[in-house]
């Protein structure tokens, strides 16, 4: 399952990135302060795939992602940050 998720996120990563966030006009120029070290692609791929999992706990889930996706989204934030990045 590992690696068809894995495969999945990439595919959604991409897509993201490539059509729907420029389409949509998100751009992170112009903001002021430090950019996220988890940026709005990445978190929404998370998002997706802890909804897919079905995983509905926050706790749950960023241990989850801790364990499993830490290779492919290395900054992941801690419950409160996820939290309040997802809200």
């Amino acid at each position: 399952m590992k690696t068809d998720l894995n495969t999945l996120l990439t595919t959604l990563y991409v897509h993201l990135d490539d059509r729907i966030i420029p389409a949509l006009g998100f751009s992170r120029r112009g903001r002021p302060g430090r950019p996220p070290a988890l940026t709005d692609v990445e978190l929404l791929c998370l998002v997706v795939a802890q909804h897919l999992l079905g995983i509905a706990s926050d706790r749950k889930w960023i241990r989850y992602a801790n364990k499993h996706l830490a290779s492919m989204f290395p900054n992941l934030p801690q419950q409160s940050g996820w939290g309040k990045r997802v809200r």
